[in-house]
């Protein structure tokens, strides 16, 4: 049915190749549809769905990183802040203790000057209880060393 060619000591029959060409091709053809196709797009897929989980973690960790960095400002922040009230409260602390040794030195010194003054009365009452008293022991120990009694 078909006559052969011999090249090179090999029998080609071109009527079946061109069948065997097309055979060829429809397989080629069918295998692309059934098979080839759908792995590139399976293949496509899971690359586009690499790429967008990639671009999600970069922008997450992006993310990450300016939450990072506010928690870190606000933390500066809140530390500043911190050590301010603190100097704030240490220097209350100093005013009230100073102002509190003030009062206290004050009221010694009211105590004291009412001490002084108590003595000092004190001492005018028993200077004068004394000298009234002198008199009196004055005669008696003249009375004593004379033996005697003394009439004013």
């Amino acid at each position: 049915m078909f006559s052969s060619i011999n090249i090179i000591g090999i029998e080609i029959v071109p009527g079946l190749l061109i069948v065997q060409g097309v055979i060829f091709l429809l397989v080629l053809w069918f295998l692309n549809k059934v098979l080839f196709k759908p792995i590139l797009k399976i293949l496509h897929g899971r690359e586009e769905k690499i790429e967008g989980s990639l671009s999600e973690a970069d922008g997450t960790e992006k993310k990450a990183e300016e939450t990072l960095e506010q928690y870190n400002e606000k933390f500066r922040q809140a530390r500043k802040e911190a050590l301010e009230l603190k100097r704030k409260l240490i220097l209350e602390g100093t005013e009230k203790k100073e102002a509190a040794i003030d009062k206290a030195k004050k009221e010694a010194q009211g105590f004291l000057e009412e001490m002084r003054k108590n003595i000092a009365e004190e001492a005018k009452q028993t200077k004068k209880v004394l000298h009234q008293q002198v008199d009196s022991i004055g005669q008696i120990m003249a009375q004593k060393a004379l033996g005697r009694s003394i009439e004013k």
